[in-house]
């Protein structure tokens, strides 16, 4: 899996590409805790190029979710495909985490409370 890192403002926006599975997880959970270590106010998780997580996956976007909460922060989901809205369907997540199409919609929901 691949990770960039964009910081924006008070921000950063991690573009993934890949599968979050297995060994993969422990890199994005690190990508994640640097980010929210480095004192960010919100988070876009761009998955565009990610076709499938697993659960330990998800289980790293909730630690980041209460994470960013608990500073009055924000984390949002950019251009999930289908299978991965379909998992935050299934675990009721969809309620949880607000998920974008439009890159400008993303960053102006993260930065409305800011």
């Amino acid at each position: 899996m691949k990770i960039d890192v964009e910081n924006k403002d008070n921000g950063a926006i991690l573009h993934l590409e890949g599968k979050i599975i297995g060994d993969g997880v422990a890199r994005f959970k690190q990508a994640i805790e640097e980010q929210i270590s480095s004192n960010i106010n919100w988070l876009i998780l761009d998955l565009s190029g990610v076709p499938l997580m697993d659960s330990s996956a998800l289980g790293t976007i909730i630690m980041a979710f209460l994470r960013l909460k608990e500073r009055k922060g924000k984390i949002v989901l950019l251009y999930a495909q289908k299978s991965i809205l379909e998992i935050l369907n299934i675990t009721k997540l969809n309620s949880l985490f607000e998920t974008y199409d439009n890159m400008q919609m993303a960053i102006d929901a993260v930065k409305i409370d800011q």
